[in-house]
């Protein structure tokens, strides 16, 4: 959905292929920040996370708009494992050797990948049944309209 908060910026939260085509079509006439929200409480397993990331860096690349990560339901879970899992390869790698599938191995692979990503990520945990972390958030949204800007 679109959330328009202020004149002349409007947010957009996308994940579907409409909403590639509602992104780009908002892109070429308004400042547009991609919001990527995802479940904190589901991302707790590494290769879940790791989907999660794969699929973040993908819209951001097929974008090239300015990007949030919402780790959203921290009243649930709170979101630094997924932080820190971010900031340090080891922590990840850690937490992969517990699982023992194909995919952890691909994931496994693929962790390093996304250094470069994590690196210039805006990250920032909210709840939405209790409000905490969306002051923070809207800085982070204003700081990539000004990304945008620029």
């Amino acid at each position: 959905f679109v959330l328009i908060d202020t004149p002349g910026q409007i947010e957009v939260f996308t994940w579907s292929a409409s909403g590639t085509i509602i992104t780009e079509a908002l892109a070429s006439t308004f400042c547009t920040v991609v919001v990527y929200v995802m479940d904190t409480s589901r991302s707790t397993n590494p290769v879940t996370f790791m989907s999660n990331m794969l699929y973040a860096c993908s819209i951001l690349y097929k974008t090239r708009l300015p990007f949030v990560v919402i780790m959203n339901k921290i009243d649930i879970v709170d979101h630094s494992f997924a932080v820190e899992w971010m900031k340090d390869f080891e922590t990840f790698q850690d937490a992969l050797n517990q699982e023992t599938t194909f995919a952890s191995n691909l994931t496994r692979s693929m962790s390093l990948v996304l250094d470069e990503f994590y690196s210039k990520l805006r990250v920032v945990g909210v709840s939405a049944m209790d409000g905490s972390g969306m002051d923070s958030f809207l800085q982070h949204v204003a700081d990539a309209a000004v990304e945008y800007d620029t």
